[in-house]
């Protein structure tokens, strides 16, 4: 995993065929915060992008491949010292060569974090 002790897993689960629900704890004394904002840490947006795909890949137990991305739109900040449990709603389309997501994460209020499209393929693990 990139980012070892960054966020812990509270909850995943299938919500139906084809979509899943990952409720996420951002670790708030992560020391990717030190530099990104030292007195205003805000999460990475790459990194929340990182979650999504170890979310995905937990759940579809493969090595996974970010293939394409698209209509990304961070829509809030995150300040983990506020607020960093988010959760991530995951709408799974199988195509032919993988499968494409549309992504929305929220704050447990129902805030919009993140939209998102993207294409993932199976990668094959070393």
């Amino acid at each position: 995993m990139l980012l070892d002790d960054f966020y812990e897993v509270l909850d995943l689960q299938r919500k139906d065929n084809q979509t899943i629900i990952a409720s996420v704890k951002i670790n708030k004394a992560h020391h990717i915060f030190e530099g990104h904002f030292p007195e205003n840490p805000v999460t990475p947006g790459v990194a929340m992008l990182q979650i999504l795909k170890n979310c995905l890949e937990t759940h579809m137990e493969e090595s996974l491949f970010m293939q394409h991305l698209s209509h990304v739109k961070f829509l809030t900040l995150v300040n983990p010292n506020i607020e960093n449990i988010l959760d991530f709603t995951i709408e799974i389309t199988p195509q032919a060569e993988g499968f494409k997501i549309k992504n929305y994460t929220s704050f447990r209020d129902g805030r919009s974090v993140l939209k998102c499209n993207a294409t993932f393929v199976k990668y094959p693990r070393p």
